[in-house]
Order: C-alpha cells, then structure tokens, then sequence
C-alpha cells in the first residue's frame, strides 16, 4: 500500500469514528428531547401525538382535542428547552371530545382550561365556599358527553368558575360527587358517576387545584332529586355535587 492511499485510509477511518461517535450521542439526545416535549403536552392534558425528532427539529402528528389550535400545540412543544423549530401540519382536531374506544377515560380540551395561581389576600371560608359552588352548580349544571366522562365544551365556563372558587378556599377539601338517573344498569351507572366525577377532579386538577385537596364519591342512582318518569327529572338526576368541609 503506497503512503497516499494509507493515508487516505486513516482519513477514512477517522471521519467514519468520528461519524458514530456523533450518531451514537445524537440518539439520546433526540431521546431526551422527545421525552421533555410529550411531558410538557402531557401537562396541558394533550397526549398520544407522534413527536418525531430530527436533531433540534421536531414534527408533530396525531389527533388534537376539538377546537385546540394546532399552533398552540406546537407553541407549547417550542418552548422545551432545546427545541429549535416544530412542524404541526400533521396536527388533526378530533371531531368529538368522546373516546369511543373507551367512553370512560375523560378527555379534555387543555386550551379552554383557566389555569389559576398567585397569592390570595382574603381566602373564603368552608362556609362560603360551599354556598358559591352550589349556586354556580345549580345555575348551569356540568354537561358531559352522551355515555361517556368528557365534559361538554359548552360546560368550560362553569367547571372554570367552580375551580376558582375552589382555588379561593385553599383551607378545605373538596368533595365532588357524581350522580346519574336511573336508566340503565345500575352498576354501570355507579362506574360512569365514578368516571364524570373523576372527570371534575381532574379539571380543576388541570386548572390548579392541588390533588390533596379533592376527593371523589361515585352516587350512581342512588340519591335522585327528581322522578325518573320524565326526561326533564333524568336530566336533573344527571349531576355533580361539591360538599365543601374544612381541612383536617
């Protein structure tokens, strides 16, 4: 082998060592990246996207909760460390915020979501607290979709209202209770005011409520406050109540 072509050798052998080296630490990286980005979608509720990684470059696909913008997606994913541009054109809006595969696994739409926080400088008592929500929740009650847990999006606006109230309370717990009517199975119907009722929590959990604070009773049929006979006393019956009992 003459001088030249060894040397052209060693230059081969190095840029290719060379190259490995960069693909073998690239591959964690992009790892890492990957996982930083589905962590902080997972935070505003936005989960089950295909995040693809090119270095910095990342692209998003999949299915978006209705009525989310995919630029706000994508905003979210721009602001992990480390991330350089973010391609959303595979972004779709679902037609529905039901699961139909599984009706019971609440989905939300994160972009509606108040997120609340800051100092409170005249916090409510239990007392005042519990008169507020029960008005609010009597004025416009908390709608979900048709056989499953999600919230309806025109009952944003309450479940908001109701998380600021709670948040203004920070010395109690929170008891949410769900209720249907009596049509149906009846362990069915105790599984869905389980499902809707967790559903509660875990919006104003989204909204800022520490988990701690909250918790769950699943009524079923079991405490109707109308007659089942009519369409108007089913859709009385279908509920979330809010029983506001100072901390321990």
């Amino acid at each position: 082998m003459s001088r030249s072509t060894a040397l052209l050798v060693g230059v081969a052998s190095l840029l290719l060592l060379t190259w490995i080296t960069v693909a073998v630490r690239h591959a964690p990286i992009q790892t890492d990246l990957v996982q930083r980005v589905r962590q902080a979608l997972a935070s505003y509720a936005i989960t089950g996207l295909t995040i693809e990684a090119d270095g910095r470059d990342l692209r998003l696909s999949g299915e978006i909760p209705r009525r989310t913008d995919p630029g706000y997606v994508a905003s979210i994913a721009q602001q992990v460390w480390g991330v350089r541009t973010v391609e959303f054109d595979g972004l779709r809006q679902r037609s529905s915020m039901l699961d139909k595969d599984d009706p019971l696994n609440p989905r939300f739409d994160a972009g509606r979501i108040v997120r609340l926080g800051g100092d409170l400088s005249n916090p409510m008592d239990a007392g005042t607290c519990q008169r507020t929500m029960a008005r609010l929740a009597a004025a416009a009650s908390v709608r979900f979709e048709t056989g499953g847990a999600s919230p309806m999006l025109e009952s944003y606006a309450v479940l908001n209202d109701l998380a600021s109230v709670a948040y203004q309370c920070p010395q109690t717990t929170i008891v949410i209770g769900g209720h249907t009517d009596a049509s149906g199975d009846r362990d069915a119907n105790l599984r869905l005011s389980q499902a809707r009722a967790e559903a509660v929590e875990r919006f104003f959990y989204l909204a800022g409520i520490p988990a701690q604070r909250m918790q769950i009773i699943a009524y079923g049929d079991s405490q109707p406050i109308a007659g089942n006979a009519t369409a108007e006393g089913r859709a009385a019956n279908r509920r979330i109540t809010f029983d506001v009992r100072p901390a321990d």
